[in-house]
């Protein structure tokens, strides 16, 4: 874990509120999964787990959209979902009537491409992975929590 990494995970969400607790709770928690991700995708394992690995990105980026529902403040609670693109769906819910929050193209399309290791991958022989969509899995989860701090940064939440 590099240091601008930590600092910036001190820093993204101010003091105060349960509400920030949890948020601060759902980023953390995604960090580990990404930071898991990374670890094994740089460890000398034969074979690699890729698909374990695909997973961990899946788990990252579902729980710092969490954290962005919980920033929020969506009134049933976090969904117990695992389609990312339904969960990015619930923050344009969520803040329309506040302020609208850019979710990008891009970003949706990085969501579709990781919802599918949220089950697949936790059973035998349920899903082939291989180097590039591991690769790929890496890139677009480290994106999407990228955004979601941001997001956070930017949008102070009025109490």
């Amino acid at each position: 874990m590099s240091r601008e990494r930590n600092e910036s995970r001190a820093t993204i969400v101010p003091d105060g509120t349960e509400q920030m607790d949890e948020c601060r709770a759902w980023l953390a928690f995604a960090q580990t999964d990404y930071d898991c991700a990374e670890y094994l995708n740089k460890a000398p394992l034969h074979p690699r787990p890729l698909n374990v690995i695909c997973y961990h990105c899946q788990q990252a980026a579902e729980k710092a959209i969490k954290a962005l529902i919980v920033y929020f403040g969506s009134q049933g609670g976090v969904p117990k979902a695992h389609d990312l693109s339904f969960l990015l769906g619930q923050i344009r819910h969520i803040v329309f009537e506040r302020k609208r929050i850019e979710i990008s193209h891009d970003l949706m399309t990085m969501a579709d491409s990781l919802s599918k290791y949220g089950v697949a991958p936790r059973y035998p022989n349920e899903m082939e992975v291989d180097e590039a969509q591991t690769a790929k899995a890496l890139k677009s989860s480290g994106k999407i929590i990228a955004w979601v701090r941001q997001v956070i940064a930017a949008e102070p939440v009025q109490k």
